[in-house]
């Protein structure tokens, strides 16, 4: 990943640590658990959905070049920021 794409994660990944520290300091360790559970379940979701858009889209594309190597950089980008991770990606594709 390149530096500014380092910078913007670390940048979310304060402010979204910014935020859970808020509601734990409103709502007690109980709505602290609910926010990192919610965040983790929502990025579970977003990987599902984003590795069944990619198993679709191979289904149409099967050998359009131009595809795969868009689909590579996507899942090297997805990878990189944890949405992906390594055992989806061989079991999947």
């Amino acid at each position: 990943m390149s530096e500014e794409g380092d910078e913007r994660k670390n940048i979310v990944d304060k402010i979204n640590n910014a935020f859970t520290d808020f509601v734990g300091n409103v709502f007690g360790e109980s709505g602290k658990d609910f926010i990192e559970e919610t965040a983790e379940k929502v990025k579970e979701f977003s990987s599902e959905a984003i590795n069944k858009f990619i198993e679709f889209s191979d289904s149409v594309f099967k050998e359009n070049e131009q595809y795969i190597k868009a689909r590579d950089s996507i899942e090297d980008v997805l990878k990189q920021t944890g949405f992906l991770k390594e055992s989806e990606e061989e079991e999947e594709f």
